[in-house]
């Protein structure tokens, strides 16, 4: 685990860049759940030759996207999900 200074000064600055860093991931995955739910439909996925086994890992995916942006938005999800596992699947389509 990395360590975080207890300085005053130091522990400002992990915060800042911290606080950052989750702002832009969460920026991040609500403009990419946007694209992926209105671009990459079942017909869109369907006409790429995508098969069905690829599409359930891809739409898990963007349905973790979705869990996401509720959970930091305050909401907490309706269902869970292995998002790892769903990623690995993602990662191996590619």
């Amino acid at each position: 685990m990395t360590y975080i200074p207890v300085d005053a000064q130091h522990l400002q600055v992990a915060l800042q860049n911290d606080a950052q860093q989750w702002r832009t991931t969460i920026s991040w995955a609500k403009e990419r759940y946007q694209s992926y739910a209105q671009n990459l439909t079942v017909d869109t996925m369907n006409a790429l030759g995508i098969s069905q086994t690829d599409q359930g890992f891809i739409l898990a995916f963007i349905a973790d996207l979705n869990r996401f942006i509720e959970l930091a938005s305050g909401t907490v999800p309706s269902s869970a999900d292995d998002m790892a596992y769903n990623i690995a699947g993602v990662l191996g389509i590619m």
